[in-house]
Protein backbone atom coordinates (compact mmCIF):
# COMPACT_ATOMS: atom_id res chain seq x y z
CA UNK A 1 0.00 0.00 0.00
CA UNK A 2 1.05 3.59 -0.47
CA UNK A 3 2.69 5.57 2.31
CA UNK A 4 1.48 8.91 0.94
CA UNK A 5 -0.18 11.19 3.45
CA UNK A 6 -3.92 11.42 2.79
CA UNK A 7 -5.40 14.93 2.66
CA UNK A 8 -9.19 15.19 3.26
CA UNK A 9 -11.33 16.70 0.49
CA UNK A 10 -11.68 20.04 2.33
CA UNK A 11 -8.09 19.84 3.68
CA UNK A 12 -9.18 19.60 7.35
CA UNK A 13 -11.01 16.67 8.97
CA UNK A 14 -13.16 18.95 11.10
CA UNK A 15 -14.71 20.28 7.87
CA UNK A 16 -15.65 16.82 6.55
CA UNK A 17 -19.11 16.73 8.25
CA UNK A 18 -19.88 20.03 6.48
CA UNK A 19 -18.87 18.76 3.03
CA UNK A 20 -22.36 18.42 1.56
CA UNK A 21 -23.48 21.82 2.88
CA UNK A 22 -20.38 23.59 1.59
CA UNK A 23 -20.10 21.89 -1.80
CA UNK A 24 -23.71 21.12 -2.76
CA UNK A 25 -25.07 24.28 -1.15
CA UNK A 26 -23.46 27.59 -2.13
CA UNK A 27 -21.40 26.03 -4.95
CA UNK A 28 -24.51 24.31 -6.35
CA UNK A 29 -22.94 21.31 -8.05
CA UNK A 30 -26.26 19.50 -8.29
CA UNK A 31 -26.99 20.75 -11.83
CA UNK A 32 -23.58 19.55 -13.00
CA UNK A 33 -24.16 16.13 -11.46
CA UNK A 34 -27.59 15.84 -13.08
CA UNK A 35 -26.12 16.63 -16.48
CA UNK A 36 -23.32 14.13 -15.93
CA UNK A 37 -25.88 11.47 -15.05
CA UNK A 38 -27.84 12.28 -18.21
CA UNK A 39 -24.72 11.93 -20.37
CA UNK A 40 -23.95 8.50 -18.89
CA UNK A 41 -27.03 7.01 -20.54
CA UNK A 42 -28.85 3.87 -19.42
CA UNK A 43 -26.90 2.30 -16.54
CA UNK A 44 -29.31 -0.54 -15.79
CA UNK A 45 -27.55 -3.81 -14.94
CA UNK A 46 -24.13 -2.20 -15.31
CA UNK A 47 -21.33 -2.33 -12.73
CA UNK A 48 -20.16 1.19 -11.97
CA UNK A 49 -17.18 2.49 -9.98
CA UNK A 50 -17.28 6.00 -8.51
CA UNK A 51 -13.63 6.92 -7.86
CA UNK A 52 -13.28 9.49 -5.10
CA UNK A 53 -16.92 9.05 -4.15
CA UNK A 54 -16.78 11.39 -1.16
CA UNK A 55 -20.06 11.53 0.72
CA UNK A 56 -21.67 9.35 -1.94
CA UNK A 57 -23.89 11.96 -3.56
CA UNK A 58 -23.21 10.88 -7.16
CA UNK A 59 -23.31 7.19 -6.28
CA UNK A 60 -26.69 7.67 -4.61
CA UNK A 61 -28.05 9.60 -7.61
CA UNK A 62 -27.07 6.77 -9.93
CA UNK A 63 -28.50 4.03 -7.73
CA UNK A 64 -31.77 5.90 -7.28
CA UNK A 65 -32.09 6.45 -11.03
CA UNK A 66 -31.04 2.88 -11.92
CA UNK A 67 -31.87 0.49 -9.05
CA UNK A 68 -30.57 -2.49 -11.05
CA UNK A 69 -27.09 -0.96 -11.35
CA UNK A 70 -24.31 -2.51 -9.27
CA UNK A 71 -22.85 0.64 -7.66
CA UNK A 72 -19.42 0.75 -6.00
CA UNK A 73 -17.90 3.87 -4.46
CA UNK A 74 -14.25 4.25 -3.46
CA UNK A 75 -12.59 6.91 -1.33
CA UNK A 76 -9.43 7.19 0.72
CA UNK A 77 -11.06 8.93 3.69
CA UNK A 78 -12.69 6.61 6.25
CA UNK A 79 -14.56 9.51 7.85
CA UNK A 80 -16.22 10.60 4.62
CA UNK A 81 -17.00 6.96 3.76
CA UNK A 82 -19.02 6.63 6.96
CA UNK A 83 -21.10 9.62 5.87
CA UNK A 84 -21.66 7.97 2.48
CA UNK A 85 -22.65 4.63 4.02
CA UNK A 86 -25.04 6.34 6.42
CA UNK A 87 -26.60 8.30 3.55
CA UNK A 88 -27.23 5.14 1.53
CA UNK A 89 -28.50 3.24 4.56
CA UNK A 90 -30.95 6.01 5.48
CA UNK A 91 -32.31 6.00 1.93
CA UNK A 92 -32.67 2.23 1.96
CA UNK A 93 -30.39 1.65 -1.04
CA UNK A 94 -27.50 -0.77 -1.36
CA UNK A 95 -24.13 0.67 -2.42
CA UNK A 96 -20.74 -0.86 -1.71
CA UNK A 97 -18.35 1.80 -0.37
CA UNK A 98 -14.68 0.74 -0.19
CA UNK A 99 -11.65 2.49 1.24
CA UNK A 100 -8.74 2.82 -1.15
CA UNK A 101 -6.72 5.15 -3.32
CA UNK A 102 -7.49 6.04 -6.91
CA UNK A 103 -3.96 5.23 -8.07
CA UNK A 104 -4.04 1.75 -6.47
CA UNK A 105 -7.56 0.51 -7.21
CA UNK A 106 -8.27 -2.69 -5.22
CA UNK A 107 -10.15 -4.43 -8.04
CA UNK A 108 -9.22 -7.03 -10.69
CA UNK A 109 -8.72 -6.12 -14.34
CA UNK A 110 -11.93 -5.63 -16.30
CA UNK A 111 -14.21 -5.40 -13.25
CA UNK A 112 -16.47 -2.52 -14.32
CA UNK A 113 -18.63 -1.35 -17.21
CA UNK A 114 -18.35 2.31 -16.22
CA UNK A 115 -15.82 4.31 -14.20
CA UNK A 116 -16.49 7.88 -13.13
CA UNK A 117 -14.89 10.57 -11.00
CA UNK A 118 -16.33 13.91 -9.92
CA UNK A 119 -14.05 16.84 -9.05
CA UNK A 120 -11.40 14.66 -7.40
CA UNK A 121 -8.48 14.49 -9.81
CA UNK A 122 -7.24 18.01 -9.02
CA UNK A 123 -6.41 16.84 -5.48
CA UNK A 124 -3.69 14.57 -6.87
CA UNK A 125 -0.09 15.24 -7.87
CA UNK A 126 0.82 14.79 -11.53
CA UNK A 127 2.21 11.24 -11.14
CA UNK A 128 -0.82 10.10 -9.15
CA UNK A 129 -3.17 11.64 -11.72
CA UNK A 130 -1.45 9.63 -14.45
CA UNK A 131 -1.49 6.45 -12.40
CA UNK A 132 -5.19 6.99 -11.63
CA UNK A 133 -5.98 7.22 -15.35
CA UNK A 134 -4.06 3.99 -15.94
CA UNK A 135 -5.89 2.26 -13.08
CA UNK A 136 -9.27 3.40 -14.38
CA UNK A 137 -8.42 1.95 -17.77
CA UNK A 138 -7.23 -1.31 -16.20
CA UNK A 139 -10.41 -1.99 -14.20
CA UNK A 140 -12.72 -1.23 -17.15
CA UNK A 141 -13.98 -4.04 -19.32
CA UNK A 142 -13.38 -3.80 -23.10
CA UNK A 143 -15.91 -1.33 -24.42
CA UNK A 144 -16.26 0.24 -20.97
CA UNK A 145 -16.82 3.95 -20.53
CA UNK A 146 -15.18 6.74 -18.57
CA UNK A 147 -17.16 9.74 -17.30
CA UNK A 148 -16.20 12.58 -15.04
CA UNK A 149 -15.94 16.24 -14.17
CA UNK A 150 -12.96 18.29 -13.06
CA UNK A 151 -10.98 21.48 -13.57
CA UNK A 152 -9.74 21.85 -17.15
CA UNK A 153 -7.96 24.36 -19.34
CA UNK A 154 -10.21 27.47 -19.34
CA UNK A 155 -11.75 28.82 -22.54
CA UNK A 156 -13.73 31.85 -21.39
CA UNK A 157 -12.07 35.24 -21.05
CA UNK A 158 -12.96 35.30 -17.35
CA UNK A 159 -11.56 31.82 -16.79
CA UNK A 160 -8.33 32.80 -18.49
CA UNK A 161 -8.15 36.00 -16.47
CA UNK A 162 -8.36 34.19 -13.12
CA UNK A 163 -6.12 31.31 -14.22
CA UNK A 164 -2.98 32.74 -12.54
CA UNK A 165 -4.92 32.82 -9.27
CA UNK A 166 -6.74 29.47 -9.47
CA UNK A 167 -3.65 27.50 -10.46
CA UNK A 168 -2.16 28.26 -7.04
CA UNK A 169 -4.73 26.02 -5.34
CA UNK A 170 -3.73 22.45 -4.47
CA UNK A 171 -2.56 20.63 -7.61
CA UNK A 172 -4.96 22.31 -10.07
CA UNK A 173 -2.18 23.72 -12.28
CA UNK A 174 -1.82 20.46 -14.26
CA UNK A 175 -5.53 20.50 -15.06
CA UNK A 176 -5.53 24.15 -16.10
CA UNK A 177 -2.54 23.50 -18.34
CA UNK A 178 -4.52 20.89 -20.31
CA UNK A 179 -3.10 17.70 -18.75
CA UNK A 180 -6.33 15.66 -18.52
CA UNK A 181 -6.69 14.91 -22.27
CA UNK A 182 -2.99 14.01 -22.38
CA UNK A 183 -3.05 11.64 -19.42
CA UNK A 184 -6.24 9.86 -20.46
CA UNK A 185 -4.90 9.45 -23.99
CA UNK A 186 -1.61 8.04 -22.71
CA UNK A 187 -3.56 5.64 -20.47
CA UNK A 188 -5.24 4.21 -23.57
CA UNK A 189 -8.66 5.87 -23.60
CA UNK A 190 -10.23 6.56 -26.98
CA UNK A 191 -12.75 9.19 -28.06
CA UNK A 192 -11.93 11.46 -25.13
CA UNK A 193 -13.97 14.66 -25.21
CA UNK A 194 -14.93 17.51 -22.93
CA UNK A 195 -18.57 18.55 -23.04
CA UNK A 196 -20.55 20.94 -20.81
CA UNK A 197 -18.67 23.53 -18.76
CA UNK A 198 -19.44 25.05 -15.36
CA UNK A 199 -18.06 27.63 -12.92
CA UNK A 200 -17.02 30.19 -15.55
CA UNK A 201 -15.77 27.42 -17.81
CA UNK A 202 -13.17 26.18 -15.35
CA UNK A 203 -14.82 22.78 -14.76
CA UNK A 204 -15.88 20.50 -17.59
CA UNK A 205 -17.66 17.21 -17.95
CA UNK A 206 -15.61 14.67 -19.88
CA UNK A 207 -15.93 11.17 -21.27
CA UNK A 208 -13.94 8.48 -23.06
CA UNK A 209 -13.98 4.76 -23.80
CA UNK A 210 -11.85 1.64 -23.61
CA UNK A 211 -11.56 -0.09 -26.96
Amino acid sequence: MTNRKYVPALSFRWLTPLYDALIDGPMSMSRMRRELLAQMGDLSNKRILDVGSGTGTMSVMIKQAYPAADMVGLDGDPQILEIARSKARNLGIEIQFDQGMSFELPYPDGSFDVVLTTVMLHHLGRDDKQRTAQEMYRVLRPGGQLFGADFVEPRSSFGKAIRPFTRRFERIADNLDGFLPVMFGEAGFKNYMQTDRYFFGSISLFQGSKS
